[in-house]
């Protein structure tokens, strides 16, 4: 990345994040979310290390160790999502538009939250759906027996999670452009 591209990038970032600061207590929240997602991961790796030992060791592999891991993963991913979403650190692709005048800039960021809250609106919606689809058939997996409805519920929590930001950066945009 340049130097230009960085600088602009920064901008860009700091003049949305002006908008809104979340407290102190918000960033320690989602430290901790880190974290224990940071942990949870471990396991997971440690369960699959167990797994594999116990089938290629002793020929018995922890049944449903697989299922737990994958869906694990599942959960990982999409909170992940959301907090990367709340730290406003998902991927951008700005090379086209780091150069836009301030006015430009704001319709660039207004037609970025609009976009991205109705993908995740349809997104909570249909995934809410199915899920509550999933939940009236007692649907569970093979071998786990985890309830299918646990894993499917992680889009639905993902998807809120970035909602909500997108409706926090849509309502700093407007109060800005107010002022």
């Amino acid at each position: 990345m340049t130097d230009h591209a960085l600088k602009s990038s920064t901008e860009d970032d700091a003049h949305a994040s002006e908008h809104h600061h979340p407290s102190p207590e918000f960033h320690r929240l989602l430290d901790r979310l880190e974290r224990f997602s940071g942990v949870i991961f471990i396991l997971v790796v440690l369960l699959n290390f167990a797994s594999a030992t116990g089938r290629y060791v002793a020929g018995t592999p922890i049944m449903g160790a697989d299922e737990v891991q994958v869906f694990t993963m599942i959960w990982l991913i999409f909170l992940g999502a959301a907090m990367a979403a709340l730290r406003r650190m998902h991927l951008r692709m700005d090379v086209l538009t780091m150069n836009l005048s301030p006015r430009w800039a704001w319709w660039r960021h207004l037609a970025e939250a609009l976009l991205t809250m109705s993908v995740c609106a349809v997104m909570v919606w249909v995934s809410s759906d199915f899920t509550y689809q999933i939940y009236g058939m007692e649907q569970k997996s093979d071998a786990a027996e985890i309830p299918m409805w646990i894993p499917h519920i992680s889009v639905v929590v993902g998807f809120t999670g970035m909602l909500l930001c997108s409706l926090i950066e849509l309502k700093a945009l407007l109060q800005q452009r107010v002022r």
